[in-house]
């Protein structure tokens, strides 16, 4: 029997990038995934319905709390009222900034998406998990969760404040038999994080090939591979890491080791 046989998975920003993986090897294992993105996740349906996988989605802006209130609403319909895994995986690279040219609504947008998204998808959802009677929360948040990097401030402190909340998450809801866990990526591979080293370069007065070269700088030598940290997601959500809760593990190639 597959692992996610006869589950209902929820993936966030699950039109593209490595939410598109996450959905796509959840399906592939058996589950019955709702992708729910600010756009109708087309090529992601169509890769679950090649792999013989089933799914549904719903449109949703996460920094809008009604639209939040209304994919909650559909979901309980597509579900029927059980949910057993929510991937918080939607996020907001924001610009590059230092603090002292930071824009407020810059910040307040960010934080939107990142953070209070995050808990207000998970605030909506929760429930279902309760019917469930067990399950388990991801959120994705980030290596920088747990050190600084300059002109990232809003980015920055929306993934320290996302490890929080995934801790307190975790002890909320311990007693329910629901664990939450996160991931804090490095780098991962593909078109978002080519668009940060190229921001990232202008801002920094480098160019292009000196900040990727910069960015590879890790043990290994290398970006993250978006099914690496799909991997690690999925145990997390599964049986095999039943003992494990108010975890954030790094998947950072050497980056971090704490």
């Amino acid at each position: 029997m597959k692992r996610f046989e006869n589950k209902n998975v929820i993936v966030t920003g699950a039109a593209a990038g490595v939410g598109q993986q996450i959905a796509l090897q959840y399906a592939t294992e058996g589950a019955f995934v709702v992708l729910v993105d600010l756009r109708k996740p087309e090529e992601t349906m169509e890769l679950i319905k090649n792999a013989n996988g089933k799914s549904d989605f719903v449109i949703c802006d996460i920094s809008d709390e009604n639209q939040i209130k209304a994919m909650a609403v559909a979901v309980g319909e597509k579900c029927n009222g059980k949910v057993d895994v929510l991937v918080n995986n939607a996020g907001f690279n924001g610009k590059a900034n230092l603090i002292k040219d930071m824009n407020l609504s810059d910040w307040n947008y960010t934080l939107s998406v990142n953070l209070t998204g995050t808990m207000l998808v998970s605030r909506e959802i929760i429930p279902f998990l309760i019917n469930n009677k067990s399950g388990a929360i991801v959120n994705v948040a980030s290596n920088v969760g747990k050190r600084g990097l300059p002109y990232r401030s809003d980015y920055v402190c929306s993934k320290w404040a996302l490890l929080g909340l995934t801790q307190t998450l975790a002890l909320e809801l311990v007693d329910e038999k629901i664990r939450v866990n996160a991931v804090c990526p490095g780098p991962i591979d593909g078109d978002r994080v080519e668009e940060l080293v190229k921001m990232h370069a202008e801002v920094e007065g480098q160019s292009v090939e000196q900040m990727h070269k910069a960015w590879e700088d890790v043990p290994m030598k290398r970006f993250i591979d978006p099914q690496e940290v799909t991997n690690v997601i999925l145990f997390l959500s599964s049986n095999d890491s039943s003992a494990m809760t108010g975890q954030a593990l790094n998947i950072t190639g050497g980056m971090l080791m704490n």
